[in-house]
Order: structure tokens, then C-alpha cells, then sequence
């Protein structure tokens, strides 16, 4: 074949090839998309994920899903994620829970947190907050690290065994040689509406799930961690950080995060759409404005440095974990 014929025939017969790839790249998303969400409904998680879906839906043109496979901290609805197809039509909205925390507490998980998952994007930071029934005599820290000596089996409530509101409880005990005893919830709705009604003294829980009754006068704030950016929140800007109140401990200082990620393998073509679709849903002025009012900061970005955050953080969660000598197995 003459040369020039020959590379006109390759040029043709690559375009050949290359179109069925790109039809079947073009055709994503080719059926409904599920967002896993490992506690019930009510909290930071499942509010952030239902609002993130409503908008994504319409970039997508597909219907959006959310799941709820409650169990473990998150651990549940991580493992139904790392087992789905590698196509991004199901996707993980977790925290450092089930992906950082979970490395320090269990001897072995049903997936492997550092190679099972590709990163999108995250999607909020924001502070744990500290809150006591309207009954407790407590304002701050001080006052209830007072209260919490004269008061025997005093509760604090946390959305799950393991969770980041559990590790500040374990903090306050070992820091200040307190015995509050963790009560492990399924969600940060349930163990709110435990707070309100007096059942148990205290819970950890997001801003979401807290500052409606803490405004009410229901329940009092008492401390928050730190947030995405070492500060406090602007939703409840006059509460203080534990650090600043004293409580200078990994469990305060450290901030969790939200992020939205989908199995190992799936193409790159697909976690680039959506990315994309997560972050102008994230850039919208309707969205930013609820999620700011719940308390929650936007945090988003690309998976590059999503992966790289995750990388970078992961150890210094199990390392307080385990110098915290908290296991769940």
C-alpha cells in the first residue's frame, strides 16, 4: 500500500475505533445514579447528600438516589460502594469515619480505605460541637468538666461507636480523668432528639443537627472542634474551640470532612463529569446558602488533591486512635 494511503487507511481505521469509546463515554451517566450514605437520615451526611443530588440530577440527566446503609459508623455503605461497578453510577458520600478513622479501630475492614476508592471531590468541613441538655449547670468547657466530676454515669451521646464525636468524649475522659459514658447512636437525628428530651446530658454532633435547638434553648453549646480552617464556626461564632478553652487534644484540633468518592477503577472521563456537576452544584448560591446555615463550609476540589488531603491526613487519625487505645473489634 503507498504510503500516504496507508497513513490516510490508520487515521481512518483509529477513528473507527476510537468512536465506539467515545459514544459509550458520552453515554455516562446511563442509568440512574445512587449516593451511599452510611447513617440515617437527619444529619450533615444524608441532608448534604440529598441536596447535592436534587441539583446534580439536572446536570446529569439522570435521576439522582440516595441510599441510606446505615451501620458501623459508615463502614456498611462504604463496603456496598467498594463491591459496585467501577462505572461511577454509585457513589459514597462518607467521612473520615469510615475512611480514616475506620483504619484505627477495626483489625480488618470488608474493604481497604488507601486502594479501593477513587476520589472526587470533597464536599464540607465543619465543626463538631459539644452540647448539653438546658438542665445541665454548665456554660462552658470548665463549668462542665466540674459538672461531670460530682456526676456519676453522666452520657454523652455520639452518632456512632468510633465516630469523631465519640473520640472527643474519649478525650474529655482521658484529658480531665472523667467516666462519661458514650452512647453510641445510629445518626446524629436520633441522638438529637435524645438531647432535646433530656435522655441522655450531652451529645456530639454537627452543627446541623444541633443548632436549630441550641438556638431554641433546648440544648446549650459548650465547645466545637476546629473546623476546615482551624476556626470556629460562623454559624455559632460566641462558642469557643476546646483548644481555646484548654482541650488541646488531636480529637478537638483535627477536622473532618465529607467527601464524595466511587470505586477504585471507574474512568477518569467519569470522576471529571462528577466533579464537575458536584462543584457547580457546590458553586450554586441556593445550595452554598443552606449548607452555610447548617454550618457546614464548602471545601471542594479537584481529585488530585482530594487523594492528596486524604493521604496526608489518614495517619495522623489512627495514630490518635490509637494512642487513644479505642478499638471496635
Amino acid at each position: 500500500m503507498h504510503v500516504r494511503g496507508r497513513r490516510a487507511f490508520l487515521i481512518a481505521a483509529g477513528a473507527l475505533l476510537a468512536a465506539p469509546r467515545a459514544r459509550a463515554q458520552a453515554a455516562f451517566p446511563s442509568r440512574p445514579i445512587r449516593i451511599m450514605v452510611g447513617f440515617a437520615p437527619g444529619g450533615a451526611t444524608d441532608t448534604a447528600a440529598r441536596l447535592i443530588g436534587d441539583h446534580m440530577a439536572r446536570l446529569a440527566g439522570q435521576p439522582v438516589i440516595v441510599e441510606n446503609r446505615i451501620g458501623a459508623g459508615g463502614v456498611v455503605a462504604a463496603a456496598a460502594v467498594a463491591r459496585a461497578a467501577p462505572d461511577g453510577h454509585t457513589l459514597l458520600l462518607g467521612g473520615s469515619d469510615a475512611l480514616m478513622s475506620a483504619q484505627g479501630l477495626f483489625s480488618s475492614l470488608p474493604y481497604d480505605p488507601n486502594k479501593d476508592f477513587a476520589f472526587v471531590t470533597p464536599v464540607v468541613g465543619g465543626n463538631v460541637l459539644l452540647c448539653v441538655h438546658r438542665s445541665v449547670p454548665a456554660a462552658n468547657l470548665r463549668e462542665f468538666v466540674d459538672h461531670a466530676r460530682k456526676t456519676p454515669a453522666l452520657a454523652i451521646g455520639s452518632w456512632a461507636r468510633g465516630s469523631h464525636g465519640h473520640l472527643v468524649v474519649e478525650a474529655l475522659n482521658q484529658h480531665y480523668g472523667l467516666e462519661i459514658t458514650h452512647v453510641a447512636y445510629k445518626g446524629e437525628g436520633p441522638m438529637s432528639q435524645d438531647l432535646i428530651g433530656g435522655q441522655i446530658a450531652g451529645g456530639t454532633g454537627s452543627l446541623l443537627s444541633m443548632i436549630g435547638a441550641a438556638r431554641s434553648g433546648h440544648i446549650r453549646p459548650i465547645a466545637l472542634t476546629n473546623g476546615p480552617r482551624g476556626n470556629r464556626s460562623a454559624a455559632l461564632p460566641e462558642v469557643q474551640t476546646f483548644a481555646e478553652q484548654g482541650l488541646d487534644h488531636p480529637a478537638g484540633t483535627l477536622s473532618g470532612w465529607i467527601g464524595m468518592l466511587t470505586p477504585a477503577g471507574t474512568p477518569r472521563t467519569s470522576i471529571a463529569l462528577l466533579n464537575q456537576w458536584i462543584r457547580v452544584t457546590l458553586e450554586q448560591t441556593e445550595v452554598r446558602a443552606k449548607l452555610e446555615a447548617y454550618g457546614l463550609e464548602v471545601i471542594s476540589s479537584t481529585p488530585e488533591a482530594f487523594e492528596a488531603s486524604f493521604r496526608a491526613e489518614a495517619p495522623k487519625w489512627v495514630k490518635m486512635i490509637g494512642d487513644a487505645g479505642v478499638k471496635l473489634d
